[in-house]
């Protein structure tokens, strides 16, 4: 199995910049570009820069992607239907199996989930609606949105974790894996960040989270 790395840079600039490029200058940036189970040629292209702060988890998606499909509005909906990027994410791989499964549409439509495969959960809404998201789309709609790309910024505060996992977050080493779809939109495709191994369409597969790295 070959596990890529990821290096989280920590941030100190304030927070309620993270939706402008000045706050993501300086941050690493790795590609979701491995596209899986379908042949039709389409693989859009997709950047992806993660942070963080004392008290936040910052992700940063820029997808080139001309035309889209953004018709779910409301928390928990299955945004993975539309075009999506996903953050799957095990804070604490050495003491549990359980992880957060981050999904959001273009037009910052939110699905959370939580726990081990075979016990999983929504987030309660009251959660998630403290996850604060910013998109440069922000109206449901299906076809050109009229830009080369468009963007999702969003940060995480840290206390949801330590609320959902009962374990203090001190930047130890995790495990995820990033990710690109539109399960109904009218080019399917799934694109990911580190392989995936699997005859059919799934993201929940944690065999296959890389490493990511607190710096």
């Amino acid at each position: 199995m070959n596990n890529k790395n990821c290096h989280i840079k920590k941030v100190i600039e304030d927070a309620e910049l993270f939706n402008t490029q000045n706050f993501w200058k300086e941050v690493p940036m790795l590609l979701i570009d491995n596209y899986l189970w379908m042949d039709n040629g389409y693989t859009p292209k997709v950047e992806v820069k993660i942070s963080y702060s004392n008290n936040f988890l910052f992700a940063y998606f820029k997808v080139y992607e001309k035309e889209i499909t953004a018709t779910y509005t409301e928390i928990n909906d299955p945004v993975h239907k539309d075009s999506c990027v996903e953050l799957f994410i095990n804070l604490f791989p050495n003491e549990t199996d359980k992880y957060f499964n981050f999904e959001v549409n273009t037009i910052g439509t939110m699905h959370v989930g939580f726990g081990a495969i075979g016990n999983r959960t929504k987030l309660e809404k009251d959660d998630i609606k403290e996850i604060q998201i910013s998109s440069t789309i922000e109206k449901p709609l299906t076809g050109i949105h009229g830009n080369e790309y468009w963007e999702i910024f969003y940060k995480i505060p840290i206390s949801i974790f330590d609320k959902y996992y009962g374990l203090k977050f001190n930047a130890n080493k995790a495990k995820g894996n990033f990710y690109k779809c539109g399960d109904e939109t009218r080019n399917e495709h799934y694109g990911v960040w580190n392989n995936i191994v699997s005859e059919k369409p799934n993201f929940h597969l944690p065999n296959y989270f890389g490493e990511l790295v607190f710096s």
